[in-house]
Order: structure tokens, then C-alpha cells, then sequence
């Protein structure tokens, strides 16, 4: 089956960027102060949420009375921080395929739970940002992930049908989101990976960005 793609959908953390592993070491080295460790699965429940969702987590892990907002100000310092010294982490493939998508005159857009500072700083060091038509930010929208409000709003603002829209993500949370819009699901995985249920509802499953350039050259997806 060739699935027609107009236009492609980015998720940030996980999928364009190793964020998501400078989240996990962030979380862990401030936590080493509030007295808290977190492994890698417990961030299933946070990837793709807002800011109310990540609370609402830390209090139900950590107690009611956790000072979240203090320990995510740290944590956030750390990770500019660590991003001011190394540079952006970018995932292999990314700047190639937005060039190989721009080539073939297929719309992007980043739909993302951050903010808006955050990502304009990430692409804009990684030298993308003009490779983008559009961006959606989690102050955008009212539902976070799996909430499928931001991918439809990223498809209404690129002037195409969801069933035409590839979705990127790397997280659960964001590939719920993207199925229950009616988008083409493709999963990039990162730290989380699919099981046999989530697998065969995917599009498609690549094991890094540059993997869907391939499928658009062995005719699995189409430019419509």
C-alpha cells in the first residue's frame, strides 16, 4: 500500500533532538538534591504532556507537597546549561530529511509539548528553522498528548488533511495523539520502544529519520 504524504509533522524532543536523555540526567542530577531518582519508563508518563500533566505525575510519584515548580526551574537551568556548553544534541538524519522533504515541496511543521523559547533555540542553533512552514507549541493548545488537538491544529495551520499528514514522534504518548487524529503514524523510537499491539497500528516504525527518506524511495509513501 503507498500512503499519500502533503505535508510532515515533527515532534521536538526525542525525535529531532537527544533531548529526551539530557531530560532523564537533568531530572536525576537535581533530584540528587529533593532526594528523588527517577528510571527511564517513569518519563512514558511525562513525554508529550504539558506542564499540569508533569506536575500532576511528580505529585501523585513524589507527594502533594514535592516543590515541583522549584525542582523544574532547576532542572530546566541544567539542561541550558548543559545545551550553552555541548550544543544541541541533533538526531542523525534530521537536517537531510527536512532537505529531502523541501526538495520534493512537502510542507513541515514542528508540533511540540515545549515552549516556544525552547524550540526556537534548539532549531535555530541546529541551523533548520528555515526549513519549517509552521510550528505549534504547547502553549498553543489545550490538551496535551495523547490529546490529538496539537497535530490538528498543525494540520489546519498547513492547510492539509490529517489522512495526508505523516506524524513523526518517538513517544507513546504522541503516537496516541496521532492515531486518534487519523494521521499516519510513523514511529522513530528513542528511548521508549513499541510493543506487537502499538506496532501493528503504526504506518510505520524507522529506526532513525534517515530510514524515512527510504521509505519514500521504495514507494511506501508518495508526495502527493
Amino acid at each position: 500500500m503507498c500512503h499519500t504524504v502533503k505535508a510532515v509533522i515533527f515532534d521536538q524532543d526525542g525525535l529531532m533532538f537527544d533531548t529526551e536523555r539530557l531530560a532523564v540526567q537533568a531530572w536525576n542530577q537535581v533530584g540528587k538534591k529533593y532526594g528523588i531518582h527517577a528510571e527511564v519508563g517513569f518519563f512514558d508518563y511525562l513525554k508529550g504532556g504539558n506542564r499540569a500533566n508533569t506536575i500532576a505525575v511528580m505529585k501523585a510519584a513524589y507527594g502533594e507537597d514535592f516543590p515541583c515548580e522549584a525542582f523544574l526551574k532547576e532542572k530546566r537551568e541544567y539542561s541550558y546549561r548543559q545545551i550553552e556548553r555541548e550544543g544541541v544534541p541533533v538526531k542523525k538524519g534530521l537536517k537531510e530529511l527536512l532537505v529531502y522533504l523541501k526538495g520534493h515541496g512537502c510542507k513541515t511543521a514542528v508540533a511540540t509539548a515545549s515552549s516556544e523559547s525552547w524550540t526556537q533555540r534548539n532549531v535555530k542553533e541546529a541551523g533548520i528553522d528555515g526549513l519549517f512552514d509552521r510550528y505549534v507549541y504547547g502553549e498553543m493548545v489545550t490538551h496535551a498528548k495523547p490529546d490529538p488537538e496539537i497535530f490538528l491544529l498543525a494540520s489546519k495551520m498547513l492547510g492539509e488533511k490529517p489522512g495526508e499528514c505523516m506524524v513523526l514522534e518517538d513517544s507513546f504518548n504522541g503516537l496516541e495523539a496521532a492515531l486518534a487524529g487519523g494521521f499516519l503514524a510513523v514511529m522513530v523510537p528513542d528511548l521508549s520502544f513499541p510493543g506487537p499491539e502499538l506496532k501493528k497500528r503504526l504506518t510505520a516504525e524507522c529506526g532513525s529519520l534517515l530510514e524515512v527518506i527510504d521509505l519514500f524511495e521504495q514507494g511506501f509513501f508518495r508526495f502527493g
